[in-house]
Formats: structure tokens, sequence, C-alpha cells
């Protein structure tokens, strides 16, 4: 029975359309395959705070925040008060030139030889009164500042103290935290390869028994898109200095399996394999079991060279006696029959060969 599929005998452009759509399968499957396994990482990992909560003691954490909103509050008068010492400063400068301003007044009245009115007196007293209350007032938000900063550096000292309690209260909290990590990514790479493996093995499974079919591409893709995540899952959840060895050790396995397969494929060919040797052979005119030049007929007086066989111009050579198209020929090397009488049409066929050239009878090999 003659056997067609993409690979063989199907025209170039139905060739072509099979591996385009092979790629886009191996694509889209790759993209389904990255949703399965994303749903599987996305199972709930280990909890920070429930981790703390058993190792840090919530009173220095309650200490702690409080301390800060202290802090906060010291800041926020400190800076009320800056904010109070610049409008003062302010009021200061504003009076202090209203003062000057009436001594010169004064000075000019006095100069002149006119005594000054009781309103520019009375002017240059609230001023000076003015000037005085508020750089009394400025004294005062400075000493409220100083104090303040004070307070500030006692509640630092004591939130650093707190701090390093909370600290060394923290690291096992975060050790045991990485701990809990480390073994849940481990889970998850667990069941991300417990999807991922199978399926690729079963891939695998299907290209080698179904090589010989129609449909093997859509195995391929399969095999090809499950070999990919298998590959980024180790990546992701591997540590980098472990995934080298990993992914070199894998290359070496895979590369030993190929081997072997393809020694095997040579020292124990299939069908197919040999069909496709004995094809090549008889084209080159070379004996298919041991390669020995094919000297029969027009080739029995021709000079074989690398390239092939070169024919003779003389009509005599090259249709000597013996070896002639009709009958039977066996190779002089190893003996083997590589053309003999077709049992339908008692023509000259190949030996090797399923069907006879002549009626197309097949025969078993």
């Amino acid at each position: 029975m003659k056997k067609t599929h993409a690979g063989g005998t199907a025209p170039a452009s139905l060739r072509w359309t099979t591996y385009f759509l092979s790629t886009l399968l191996t694509l889209l499957l790759i993209w389904l395959l990255g949703f399965f396994l994303s749903d599987i990482g996305d199972l709930t990992g280990p909890d920070f705070q429930r981790v703390t909560e058993r190792h840090v003691d919530q009173s220095l954490l309650d200490r702690t925040s409080e301390l800060a909103g202290r802090i906060r509050e010291v800041d926020t008068q400190i800076t009320r008060q800056r904010e109070i010492q610049q409008n003062l400063s302010q009021s200061m400068d504003n009076a202090r030139e209203t003062m000057k301003q009436m001594m010169d007044l004064h000075r000019l009245s006095l100069e002149q030889k006119v005594a000054p009115s009781e309103t520019e007196q009375q002017a240059l007293a609230t001023s000076q009164q003015r000037f005085l209350d508020a750089q009394d007032r400025f004294e005062s938000a400075n000493a409220e500042i100083v104090s303040s900063s004070q307070t500030k550096f006692e509640l630092t000292e004591e939130q650093r103290l707190v701090t390093g309690q909370v600290e060394a209260q923290h690291r096992p909290a975060q050790e045991e935290f990485d701990r809990l990590l480390r073994q849940h990514r481990f889970k998850v790479a667990s069941f991300k390869l417990a999807f991922i493996v199978p399926l690729f093995l079963l891939a695998a499974w299907l290209v080698y028994w179904c090589r010989e079919g129609s449909y093997r591409l859509i195995f391929v893709s399969l095999l090809i898109a499950s070999f990919w995540k298998v590959g980024i899952v180790m990546f992701e959840h591997f540590p980098r200095e472990f995934f080298k060895y990993i992914a070199i050790l894998a290359a070496i396995f895979i590369v030993i399996a190929f081997f072997i397969w393809v020694l095997w494929k040579v020292a124990k060919p299939g069908a197919e394999t040999l069909l496709k040797r004995y094809r090549e052979a008889y084209a080159s005119h070379l004996c298919p079991i041991c390669s020995y030049p094919i000297v029969r007929g027009a080739f029995r007086h021709a000079i074989w060279t690398r390239k092939g066989p070169r024919l003779l111009t003389s009509s005599e050579n090259a249709t000597g006696s013996g070896g002639g198209l009709d009958s039977p020929y066996a190779c002089p090397s190893c003996g083997t029959s590589l053309f003999e009488k077709c049992e339908s049409c008692a023509a000259q066929r190949h030996s090797l060969l399923p069907f006879c050239e002549r009626c197309g009878t097949e025969k078993a090999l």
C-alpha cells in the first residue's frame, strides 16, 4: 500500500501550509499551557504578617507606632513655632521701621526746637511696645522649639532602642518566612512539573508511535510546546546556579537519546528507511547492500568515478556480452539478487523494490 503524508509526496504549497499551521499550533499550545501553569502558580503562599505576629512582641510594635506618632506631632509643633517666628520676625521688622521713622521725626522736632506732639510720642511708644512684645514672643517660640527638639531627641532615642528590639525579633520571623516561601515555591514547581512533564512524555510517546502517520505534526507541536514550558518552569523555580547544570544534563540526555536512536536506526533500520536507501542506491547504480557498482547493460564497461559512472562512447563496449537488461543480475561483491524476473509480466524488475516498473505489481519485501 502506498503512503502519502505532508512531509513526503504532497505538493510544495500543501507542505508549506502544513508547516505554517504546525508552527501556529505550537504557539497557541504554548499560550494555552502558559494559562494552565499561571493558574497553578496562583496558589496562596505564606503570609508575612502572620509569621511576624508569631515572633514579634505586639506591644513593641504598638510602642513603635506610638513613638512614630509622637515624633510626627513634635515635628508639627516645631514647624508651627518656626512659622510663628517667621511671622514675628516680619512684625519686628515692621515695628523697627516704624520706630525708626518716629525717632527721626522726634529728632527733627528737637533740632527745630519744637516739642514733639503727644500723638508722635504715643506712636513712638506704641511701636516700641510692639517691637518688645514681638521679641518676647519670638524668644518664647524659640524656647518651645528648643524644648520640642529635646523631646524629639528623647523620643527618637527610645524609638531606636525599640526598633532594635523589633529587628532582633524580626530576624527569626524573616528566616521562617523565607523557609516557608522556598517550600511554597518548591510545591508550586512540583505541581507545575507534575502537570507539564507527563504531558511532555505523552507527546514524545505519541510522536514516536505516530512518526509514520499523517497527524504526526500535531503531536510534534505538542512536544515542542510542552518541552518549552518544562524549560521555563525549571528556569523560574530552580536556583540559577543549579539551572545551568540541569539544562546541560537535560541537553546531554536528549543528545544521547537521539544518538542511541540514530545508531539503532542504522543497525536495525525500518521498512521506510530501507526502502529509501534502496531507492537511492538503485538510482546511483550501486548495490543497496554493499555499494558495489551495478555493472549491468550499458554500465558493464563504464568507468566509475567519484561522481558516478561515465559511459563509454563505443557501442560494442556498452553492449558487450553478458549482463544484459533482460537477464537476472546479482551483486558480484555480496551476492545479493538485485534484478529478477517478475512473476506477473516476466520482465526483469528490481529485486529490492516493492513494485515492478513494467506492470506495477507489488511484491512483499
